[in-house]
């Protein structure tokens, strides 16, 4: 694999970071900024981005701009494919800027080739199945069983960075007037909740969430619940209406909003997803359920304090269960 460090850095005018992933990994892209800003104080770092996680890129620190397409490969089941023009405009928008660096967070072979249509002369990326032919940099591929920030930091050595603690981050001054939306309609004290998993089955029960509403409300700490409107909807629906607020109906509802309350949570708790890895990014204390989910690679890797729960499946994982983690936590906060 090479690994050959690249020219010295006063040439390195302008970074592409790609992000073609969901919102997780682009939380996990932004571990990736401050190092790129460091060794080159005076570039301009960018974002290549899904549509939908494109305003939390804003909100990593040192961004300059967002290019934001939806790929056309990798579409969710319960998502239409997008339009194939669209993500060819942000090719051309690609090639057009002039990048001198592209460091891919995650590199399926769909995605180097769309970076190298670019034009982009230095594309650095991890392994992946037939991804070499497009990448000008081939590090060894990620180990499954190390934390994602960790191994992504590999990235770096071809541009001569090492030794960085590895940790993603995203920037609360950059939410804007969201965080006013938040104010108007959320309480000032709030614990966060995302119950909600891509995979059903490893959803601890709707019940067991309820009866940790009823353990906040007992301490006054009333909860926002974040989802989807199709989760929330569902949620709602369910026979006892949890108590709290939805977060589809924060403002207008839109990822921006919910990440700006995300960040003025006191606690967030949920399963392994991208709200949980946006609210640890804003240093919130979090708890994640991993049931099971791949905890050696995905734990919170933010700045602040961060509790676990990992089992094989969420069964016997009850209220009290995930209470006696937010105390823990809490307590840790606190110190």
């Amino acid at each position: 694999m090479s690994t050959t460090q690249l020219q010295p850095p006063r040439e390195v005018q302008k970074i592409l970071v790609v992000a073609l992933d969901n919102l997780g990994d682009l939380v996990f892209a932004s571990a990736l900024v401050p190092p790129l800003h460091a060794a080159f104080p005076h570039a301009t770092i960018d974002i290549w981005c899904k549509d939908y996680t494109a305003p939390v890129a804003w909100m990593i620190p040192h961004v300059n701009d967002v290019i934001a397409a939806d790929p056309f490969w990798a579409v969710p089941p319960h998502r239409q494919r997008p339009p194939l023009m669209k993500f060819l405009r942000s090719v051309a928008d690609v090639r057009q800027r002039g990048y001198d660096v592209a460091v891919l967070s995650e590199a399926p072979w769909r995605a180097a080739a769309a970076t190298a249509a670019g034009k982009i002369p230095t594309r650095i990326g991890l392994a992946r199945h037939r991804n070499a032919a497009f990448l000008t940099h081939v590090l060894e591929k990620e180990d499954h069983h190390k934390p994602v920030v960790q191994e992504q930091a590999r990235l770096l050595a071809p541009l001569g960075i090492a030794g960085h603690h590895a940790v993603y981050r995203l920037d609360e001054t950059r939410i804007g007037e969201s965080v006013a939306d938040v104010e108007r309609h959320v309480p000032a004290r709030f614990v966060a909740f995302h119950p909600f998993a891509s995979v059903r089955d490893r959803c601890v029960p709707v019940a067991e969430w309820t009866r940790l509403a009823d353990f906040m409300a007992e301490r006054s700490l009333p909860v926002v619940w974040v989802g989807t409107s199709a989760e929330l909807n569902e949620f709602r629906e369910t026979q006892r209406h949890p108590p709290g607020f939805y977060s589809d109906q924060i403002g207008d509802g839109s990822l921006r909003v919910t990440a700006a309350a995300l960040s003025r949570a006191t606690l967030f708790a949920g399963h392994d997803s991208g709200p949980l890895h946006v609210a640890a990014a804003f240093g919130v204390p979090v708890v994640g359920v991993f049931a099971p989910g791949q905890p050696d690679r995905t734990f919170p890797q933010g700045p602040g304090p961060w509790r676990i729960i990992r089992r094989p499946s969420p069964a016997g994982i009850t209220a009290s269960t995930m209470l006696t983690e937010i105390d823990a936590v809490s307590a840790e906060a606190n110190r």
